[in-house]
């Protein structure tokens, strides 16, 4: 495992553990989830790998003290390997200065743990342990935007006004609940585990969820994904006037990379919901104009464009996933530096839009027109090729 400060919990041992910690101290009185712990760290590693297990039980400490929960047992035993110099043998073999650094790390500690500690605390947990909605269950709520600012980015050049985004408030949208997903599961309470929604989105608004009839919803992606997922939370949901509309079957099983995320909790400068969920409602057309941004916003299309033109690496087996790496760390750099090289020399240049950039062309006289695409939807493609070809014709 991994070192990177001297630290009670600079290494990867001290962060691996800490959520289960929360998980065990949540759920089990303090005996049992000692116990617990105890249990499955031994799985891992024991006393005989000192450096480790001065990692786990030095965090362990640390944790509990916080917490007012610090045992005498687990106290006296931390104090016995600070005072035996218990794992400093790797920190001495690093040099003087290392093993300075760790003394008074440990010092402090000794001195932290043998103080007073708080009342004990509750352990919370920022998990979302329990299914909201069932599958295949139509869900109307409000959207919110009263008091916001409408929140895009310059490389859109979206044309929602605020007067048009703030007409949005209290309309209702629908999406349909798929599946769950759980993102984490804890290794020694398996109880304790975050559960996310994924949800299908369909065009439209609406004054009143009774208005609305399940059989004739136009399905629509988002953020050119199919799926959306959001944390499995009642409470924005709750906030915003839910109510479910009926229930149908669901799609077959959506890959989990096709699922992008919607945050209800998290509404700043960069990003709000309420703009996310409108942007994907909003009509526009598509569009082939002039490019008109600074081309540093092209280098991450041409990653991505070449990335998945190599299918990523997915699959691959170790050697062969090097030598991919290797040639995309030669072929992206080239890609970006030629298309640099062609519009300072006066190439143009044209974007597809449709509600968000899509992909770029360049046409340099005598060659053929370069496109990289940000979406997957081949219609895009095909639509600036098109364009491009055009273009060239009237050279």
């Amino acid at each position: 495992m991994g070192t990177w400060n001297a630290s009670i919990t600079g290494n990867d041992t001290a962060q691996d553990l800490l959520d289960e910690y929360k998980a065990a101290f949540f759920y089990y009185d303090v005996p049992t989830a000692v116990s617990k712990i105890d249990q499955y760290v031994r799985t891992m590693f024991d006393e005989s790998d000192e450096e480790e297990w001065c990692d786990y039980f030095y965090s362990l400490a640390e944790f509990m003290w916080k917490k007012g929960i610090l045992t005498d047992e687990i106290k006296k035993r931390a104090i016995e390997m600070v005072d035996s110099d218990f794992g400093m043998e790797e920190w001495i073999a690093a040099g003087t200065s290392e093993e300075k650094k760790r003394r008074n790390v440990l010092a402090k500690f000794r001195n932290m743990i043998t103080s007073p500690q708080c009342a004990p605390k509750k352990i919370k947990l920022d998990l979302h342990m329990e299914d909201i909605f069932e599958d295949g269950e139509y869900v109307a709520f409000r959207l919110q935007t009263k008091g916001k600012t409408y929140v895009t980015s310059e490389e859109s050049a979206k044309r929602l006004s605020e007067e048009e985004f703030l007409s949005y408030d209290g309309r209702y949208v629908v999406v349909q609940k798929i599946r769950s997903k759980v993102t984490y599961v804890s290794s020694i309470v398996p109880e304790v585990c975050d559960r996310w929604a994924v949800f299908r989105m369909f065009d439209g608004t609406y004054d009143s969820p009774d208005e609305i009839d399940i059989h004739q919803l136009k399905e629509i992606s988002f953020n050119r994904c199919p799926c959306f997922s959001t944390a499995g939370s009642m409470f924005y949901f709750k906030k915003r006037n839910y109510k479910i509309i009926g229930k149908g079957p669901v799609p077959e099983e959506v890959p989990e990379k096709s699922v992008t995320i919607l945050s209800f909790g998290i509404s700043h400068a960069s990003y709000d919901p309420d703009s996310n969920l409108i942007d994907n409602l909003y009509p526009f057309e598509i569009e082939i104009l002039p490019f008109q941004w600074d081309p540093e916003i092209v280098d991450g299309m041409i990653r991505e464009h070449t990335q998945r033109e190599n299918g990523y690496g997915y699959g691959l087996k170790k050697d062969k996933y090097e030598k991919y790496r290797e040639k995309m760390k030669k072929l992206i750099p080239e890609r970006q530096a030629e298309f640099r090289d062609l519009l300072e020399k006066g190439a143009k240049v044209c974007a597809i839009r449709h509600k968000v950039l899509m992909g770029v062309g360049i046409k340099a006289p005598g060659r053929k027109p370069i496109l990289y695409m940000r979406s997957k939807d081949p219609s895009y493609e095909k639509e600036l090729s098109r364009y491009m070809k055009r273009l060239s014709r009237d050279e």
